[in-house]
C-alpha cells in the first residue's frame, strides 16, 4: 500500500510538471496562425513596392511563401531531433557562426558580403543569402544553456562562472556590432542574460557586467553620428521636442508609423487599403510592418496580434518550466526569448516607446533568415515539450 501511495503521489507531481499534449499543439497552432497572417500582411504591405519595381504585386509575398515553406520544413525536422543533442554540439554550432561572422566583416570578402545601407549583414553564398547575426541568436542560446549546466557548482563565483562566459560571448557580440547591427547585438546579449538568469546566476554578477558595459556602449553609440541621431530622436519623440533638422529627418519613420497606427482607429481602414504603405513609411513590409497591420486592421487587430505573441510566449515558458532537465529548461527559455524579445521590441519601436532600430516582427515581417530561425526554434521548443 505504501508503494502504491508513493507511485500515486509521484504521478500527481509529474502530471503537474509535464505539459499536456495541448500545450505544444496549441503552440504549433499559434505559430501557423502568425505565419499565415504574416503572408497576408507582407502581400498587402509590399504590393505597391513590387509594382514600383516593375514586378508583379505578389512577387515579394510569393518569395516570402517560399521562405515560409523552408522554415516549416526546418520546424518539422527540428521537432524530431532530440534537443539534448544541441548540448553536446553547442561549441561546434557557435564556432561555425563565429566563422560566418568573421567572413561578414573581413576586408577581402566584399563579393560574398557586400555593403548595403552602410552595413555588411548578409552573406551571399551562391543562391543562398542569409544573415549570420540571426543564426548567432540561436547559437548563443544553445551554447549559454550548455555552459550554465556545466557551471552549476560555480554560479556564485564571478571568476569561475561569469568571467569565462564573457570571454566567449564578448567577442561574438563584438563581431555582430561590427557589421554594424546594434539591434541584433542587444537582443543576442539579452537572450544570453535571460538564460543565465534562469540558470541561477546571482544578480550581483549582472550588475558588475552592466556597470562596465553600459558606459562603453553609450560612448560607442554617441560617437556614431547615425546612432546618436536615433537616440536624440527617441528622446524628442518621448518628450515632444522636435528641435533640430537632423533629428527631424531621423524621426521620419517613427512619425509615419504613428500616423499609420492612429489612422487605423478601432476597426481599421480595411485589408489592403493602407495609405502609409504608398512610400510614406519606409520598410513597410519588414521593420515597420506592425503599423501597417494596425492601420488596416485597427486597434482590435493590433491587440489580437499582441495577444497571439503573449500566448506564444506563455506557452514557451510553460514548456520551459516542465522540461525534463536543466538544459531543456534553459534552452526553452532562450528560444522563447528569441520570439518574445523580437516581437515586443518591434512593436515598441514602431509605436515610438523604444529607440528606432531595425527589428523585424517574428513570423510576420518579410525576410528569410529570421523566419527560418524562428520556425526552427519553434520546432526545437516543440521537441522539448514532447520529450519525456
Amino acid at each position: 500500500m505504501k508503494d502504491l501511495a508513493l507511485d500515486w503521489n509521484r504521478s500527481r507531481v509529474q502530471s503537474r510538471l509535464v505539459p499536456s499534449s495541448w500545450v505544444p499543439n496549441l503552440l504549433l497552432g499559434v505559430t501557423l496562425t502568425l505565419v499565415v497572417f504574416g503572408l497576408l500582411s507582407v502581400y498587402s504591405a509590399s504590393s505597391v513596392l513590387a509594382e514600383q519595381r516593375g514586378i508583379p504585386g505578389s512577387s515579394i509575398a510569393l518569395n516570402q511563401l517560399g521562405r515560409a515553406l523552408v522554415g516549416l520544413v526546418a520546424l518539422f525536422i527540428a521537432t524530431f531531433i532530440d534537443y539534448r543533442l544541441y548540448q553536446r554540439i553547442s561549441w561546434v554550432i557557435l564556432g561555425l557562426v563565429v566563422v560566418l561572422l568573421l567572413l561578414l566583416i573581413s576586408p577581402w570578402t566584399n563579393e560574398i558580403a557586400p555593403e548595403r545601407n552602410g552595413s555588411r549583414r548578409w552573406l551571399m553564398l551562391g543562391p543562398i543569402t542569409f544573415q549570420p547575426s540571426e543564426l548567432a541568436k540561436i547559437a548563443v542560446v544553445m551554447w549559454t544553456a550548455a555552459f550554465a549546466v556545466r557551471k552549476q557548482e560555480m554560479l556564485q563565483s564571478f571568476r569561475d562562472g561569469m568571467f569565462p562566459f564573457l570571454l566567449v560571448i564578448g567577442p561574438v557580440l563584438f563581431l555582430i556590432v561590427s557589421e554594424p547591427h546594434l539591434s541584433a547585438t542587444l537582443i543576442t546579449a539579452a537572450l544570453a542574460i535571460l538564460v543565465l538568469f534562469a540558470a541561477g546566476f546571482p544578480l550581483r554578477h549582472f550588475a558588475v557586467v552592466a556597470g562596465a558595459a553600459i558606459p562603453l556602449l553609450g560612448s560607442a553609440l554617441w560617437l556614431n553620428s547615425y546612432q546618436r541621431a536615433r537616440i536624440i530622436t527617441f528622446w524628442n519623440v518621448l518628450f515632444g521636442n522636435q528641435d533640430g533638422n537632423v533629428v527631424s529627418g531621423a524621426s521620419y519613420q517613427v512619425e509615419q508609423a504613428e500616423i499609420a497606427i492612429g489612422a487605423g482607429g478601432i476597426w481599421g481602414v480595411g485589408y489592403g487599403e493602407s495609405v502609409q504603405k504608398h512610400f510614406y513609411l519606409p520598410e513597410a513590409q519588414n521593420d515597420f510592418i506592425y503599423p501597417i497591420i494596425a492601420e488596416e486592421w485597427g486597434f482590435l487587430g493590433g491587440i489580437i496580434v499582441i495577444g497571439l505573441f503573449l500566448l506564444w510566449t506563455l506557452l514557451g515558458f510553460r514548456i520551459a518550466r516542465s522540461a525534463p532537465d536543466l538544459f531543456g529548461r534553459l534552452l526553452a527559455m532562450g528560444l522563447t526569448g528569441i520570439v518574445a524579445f523580437g516581437a515586443f521590441a518591434h512593436i515598441g519601436i514602431t509605436m515610438g516607446v523604444l529607440p528606432t532600430t531595425g527589428v523585424s516582427l517574428p513570423f510576420i515581417s518579410a525576410g528569410g533568415t529570421g523566419l527560418v530561425i524562428v520556425l526552427g526554434s519553434t520546432g526545437i521548443l516543440l521537441n522539448v515539450g514532447r520529450v519525456r
